[in-house]
């Protein structure tokens, strides 16, 4: 009996002192991930469960001689953010890394520092990645196989930027096997941006900067990249934050990145900060401007104004496919390219040379684009693609016009009501316009077409009753079903434009 008591004290404590010890276990829940460029340094970052010393361990080989001790920057949900910053770094050099915390260690894996600006380097854009997860998975395993030296991201990594779950599930467990080697720079997507105001989103990416205002820009290799906050289009703050910044650099090629597009004619039809942002973008000699937002994928042939013959073609890339559902594309002749597709872009830069390849989720060749530039100048086969800036505003301008939400439902004795604000953007000539029923819309719906001129900076503001012919359905988010869309026709200086809106859709008053 004596035996027995004595065999069952010592299981008892055995087996506390292992359920001790397994809790206080070390767990990085989130990372380690490359956070910050530097010319001879790197910031790298983990998330782990407990406050204990940790540090980095790393070296040129696999034999991790050098250490550089981390320390805590922030705590959210009872786990803590872990950063060291690594100096002293040979530039353009590979390195390996294991993260140590307490007892507990990461798999060695390795970074490289950013190139010199006469090396080669390449960089992945993407975008919208929330949301499905085995999208994004394969939008990884292609961007593992591209070898990146950079990857920025248009935003929209969570569904919900306030849910510490999400960040988790949706981003950095999926991520993991490239951001753990790869600089991974994102700006801020509307998800984002509306679930907390962009808190989570600073904690992981931005942790010195204000939530408010999370705009920058940095130098990699040969080229200046600016990250701008879609949620001030107009705030002069960051306007005069970005005319500074591109007074100050001399890199060869200029990238701009960000949530909304300004020009988009597919999905959301954004036009964001059209007012003011295309006209810096050519004075600053902008190259491309990548956004998302609308999942799909479009190239915009470059554009400038025909008033300024002398200006710089800027290109528009919409890269929203990197996982959220897809949204229709819309053709047209301002666009090189356009396809619904879940995708990434490749760009390669060697000195004068810009290679630029988009990738579906499977690895095939959506769209390329080579641009040479040589003392200032473009090559000419990319000088002959320009379009005029002028026509393309106008486009849009009736594009976004005519896809617009209702707040009342079409009855068939009652109509919606809504207001269309029709500008001529300053373009120099009458444009000739009538707005309709898509005829396929004819069937369930009735509307009396508008039509008239619009004169040279004149403002026009119409309305439209449209009453329905029988029953319809409308979804949780608004669907209106049968499909319920405009047409337009107008004419710029001699071409005559047809184009088909989106889907209208109902939001109520008091959703807003």
């Amino acid at each position: 009996m004596r035996k027995n008591k004595i065999l069952f004290l010592s299981l008892l404590f055995f087996s506390l002192w292992g359920i001790q010890n397994a809790c206080f276990t070390q767990v990085i829940t989130k990372g380690p991930y490359i956070a910050e460029p530097g010319r001879n340094s790197v910031t790298i970052r983990w998330e782990s469960d407990i406050n204990s010393p940790a540090l980095v361990l790393f070296d040129k080989t696999s034999v991790l001689r050098k250490k550089s001790p981390a320390k805590i920057i922030g705590r959210q949900n009872k786990f803590y953010l872990y950063e060291a910053k690594l100096t002293g770094l040979y530039q353009d050099t590979k390195y390996f890394y294991t993260v140590k915390c307490g007892k507990t260690k990461s798999a060695v894996t390795y970074f490289k520092t950013m190139p010199s600006v006469t090396t080669p380097f390449s960089f992945i854009a993407m975008g919208d990645s929330r949301s499905n997860r085995d999208v994004f998975e394969k939008i990884i395993a292609q961007s593992i196989k591209l070898n990146p030296d950079l990857v920025i991201s248009m935003g929209d990594l969570v569904a919900q930027g306030g849910s510490f779950d999400q960040w988790n599930s949706h981003f950095f467990k999926v991520a993991q096997k490239l951001i753990n080697h790869v600089l991974f720079i994102s700006t801020l997507g509307d998800h984002e941006g509306d679930g907390d105001n962009g808190n989570l989103f600073r904690y992981y990416f931005l942790p010195r900067m204000n939530t408010d205002s999370l705009w920058f820009s940095f130098d990699f290799g040969n080229a200046h990249f600016v990250s701008l906050d879609y949620r001030h289009p107009y705030e002069k703050k960051m306007i005069e934050w970005f005319k500074k910044d591109m007074e100050q650099t001399d890199a060869k090629w200029k990238f701009v990145f960000m949530h909304r597009p300004c020009y988009n004619l597919g999905g959301h039809r954004s036009t964001w900060g059209r007012d003011v942002w295309p006209a810096l973008f050519t004075k600053y000699k902008i190259d491309i401007v990548f956004a998302g937002h609308s999942h799909q994928y479009e190239r915009f042939f470059p554009v400038k104004p025909d008033n300024q013959p002398d200006s710089w073609p800027v290109t528009y890339i919409t890269t929203g496919g990197a996982g959220a559902g897809l949204y229709e594309a819309d053709t047209s002749d301002f666009l090189a390219k356009v396809e619904s597709v879940h995708h990434l872009i490749n760009i390669n830069i060697s000195g004068d040379t810009l290679s630029l390849k988009t990738i579906s989720e499977s690895g095939f060749l959506i769209d390329k684009l080579s641009i040479i530039k040589k003392n200032g100048r473009y090559n000419d086969e990319y000088y002959s693609a320009v379009r005029s800036q002028e026509k393309l505003n106008v486009y849009t301008m009736f594009l976004k016009a005519i896809s617009f939400s209702i707040d009342k439902i079409p009855l068939e004795e009652i109509p919606a009501t809504s207001k269309i604000i029709l500008k001529s953007d300053k373009f120099p000539d009458d444009i000739k316009f009538k707005i309709f029923l898509w005829h396929q819309s004819e069937i369930n719906y009735i509307m009396e077409p508008v039509e008239g001129i619009i004169h040279k900076n004149e403002k026009l503001e119409i309305s439209v009753n449209i009453f329905s012919k029988g029953k319809m359905t409308i979804s949780n988010w608004g669907s209106i079903k049968p499909d319920l869309r405009l047409g337009a026709v107008f004419e710029i200086s001699g071409i005559k434009y047809e184009i088909t809106g989106g889907r209208i859709e109902y939001w109520p008053e008091e959703s807003y």
